[in-house]
């Protein structure tokens, strides 16, 4: 089989968005080839799709169904890029929520792309303490659909990732799991490691940015210490700024890498 793809940036959070035709039942087969280091080598997958909505211009749908706040700025860019909106400000619908998400999409240079969307409304924020082996971890269960973030404070780099994954996948019944340890770096900057679970596809990935992981942090923050401004999240592959206000929001650069097809 042969499928058509781009392949995006979000601060280096690689992502492939399969925009031919494909059937769902084919997703979790073709998300572990597109993320396999034989063919695409990228963080996640999604899958563009008819829109669901009145005035949408595309949908995205990821493959584990969850909700992707860095696919959604991909599929945002290849919007534009592809030329299937005139518009700078327009909506898509995607996986993981029943809200249509505004996007802006503005031209930096060749192939990158200024993507700003708004973020779904989180379902719930709940303090939680997690047992481990050798230790109980507090933080807090940020709830989207489809997705959950378990948020902690880590003044250093922790080491039971995968342990409070299998811990997590017992209490969140949600398509995927992010573990999003951090620390303050400076008023209005954080610092994160995210690290995401997919269940449908049982992959573990270290994210290099992570769009709904910043999200996260930002409604955490909001709530536990009512922070409201705006904030500068820093990960491994550069900066996500998050808003906070009456509307949430996710903004980075996307730089469309590659296209072509994908052999399976």
């Amino acid at each position: 089989m042969i499928f058509e793809f781009i392949k995006a940036s979000p601060a280096k959070n690689t992502t492939v968005i399969i925009t031919s035709e494909c059937p769902k039942s084919y997703y979790p087969v073709l998300a572990k080839k597109a993320m396999s280091y034989d063919y695409l080598h990228s963080e996640q997958v999604g899958f563009i799709v008819p829109p669901s909505k009145k005035g949408s211009v595309i949908g995205l749908e990821m493959a584990g169904g969850e909700f992707c706040g860095n696919a959604t700025l991909a599929a945002a860019a290849y919007a534009v890029y592809k030329g299937l909106t005139n518009k700078e400000i327009f909506n898509i619908d995607t996986s993981g929520t029943d809200e249509s998400i505004r996007c802006r999409v503005a031209k930096v240079s060749d192939f990158c792309y200024s993507t700003s969307c708004t973020m779904p409304s989180t379902k719930g924020i709940d303090e939680a303490k997690i047992k481990l082996l050798k230790k109980t971890v507090e933080g807090y269960i940020v709830e989207f659909d489809g997705i959950s973030h378990f948020v902690l404070e880590a003044e250093d780099d922790i080491e039971e990732y995968l342990e409070l994954a299998r811990a997590l996948k017992e209490i969140v019944d949600a398509g995927a799991i992010g573990i999003i340890p951090y620390k303050k770096v400076q008023d209005g900057r954080y610092k994160i490691k995210p690290f995401v679970h997919v269940r449908a596809i049982n992959s573990n990935v270290f994210e290099r940015g992570c769009g709904s992981g910043s999200l996260a942090l930002g409604a955490c923050l909001k709530k536990v210490y009512g922070i409201s401004k705006d904030i500068d999240v820093i990960q491994p592959g550069g900066v996500i700024k998050v808003g906070m206000g009456d509307e949430s929001y996710i903004s980075t650069d996307v730089i469309i890498t590659c296209e072509g097809k994908i052999l399976i």
